[in-house]
């Protein structure tokens, strides 16, 4: 019997981070060693959106992982499922402790196709191992559907804009924040009548 194409719920065959760094579709690198005068970029600044704010240690060391455009990065502490493309203003910074680098293949693999897919809290969940104190990812184990490059696209122009509409929430609420605390200065100061 002839079948129609598979339904919203059927899942197409996937992939697991460890076959595309075996297939060299993806390299993987850790965060956290180096010397230099490069900023970092800290497990921080990539939960939060912000720019590289940490510093190397100065002195003689082995160079640090630097990252580039394109790059996803992945914190592997906590049980949030983050997963940052860097961008050309955070290109050149070094990698900080607890993060993890996916250097994607442009030709095999769309880098937001891979960040989208990564923030899976399921895709987390089954990644992670946990102790009475703290979770730990194990990206290896992160998986994504095995999708052709158009298809790839789609999902990465549909991730890119839930990560813009994410950057855009967190900026309101840092702006929303520092009007609260202008009100309550104000107020205590006697600049506001209240």
């Amino acid at each position: 019997p002839e079948t129609g194409p598979p339904g919203p719920s059927a899942r197409p065959p996937g992939v697991t981070v460890a076959e595309l760094v075996r297939t060299g579709a993806v390299e993987l690198h850790s965060g956290g060693g180096g010397a230099g005068s490069a900023p970092v970029l800290t497990e921080h600044d990539v939960l939060t959106g912000q720019a590289p704010s940490g510093a190397l240690p100065a002195g003689p060391g082995d160079p640090p992982v630097l990252v580039r455009a394109g790059d996803v990065v992945v914190p592997v502490l906590g049980s949030g499922s983050t997963a940052r493309v860097v961008d050309e203003d955070t290109a050149g910074a070094a990698l900080g402790r607890n993060l993890q680098l996916l250097r994607p293949d442009p030709a095999a693999l769309d880098p937001w196709f891979l960040a989208g897919f990564l923030r899976g809290t399921a895709n987390h969940r089954q990644a992670s191992s946990y102790t009475t104190t703290s979770t730990r990812l194990d990206v290896r184990k992160l998986h994504l559907p095995r999708l052709p490059p158009a298809e790839q696209h789609r999902y990465g122009e549909r991730f890119r804009a839930l990560a813009e509409f994410e950057a855009a929430l967190k900026l309101a609420g840092r702006l929303g924040e520092k009007l609260v605390q202008g009100m309550y200065d104000g107020l205590t100061d006697g600049a506001i009548e209240a």
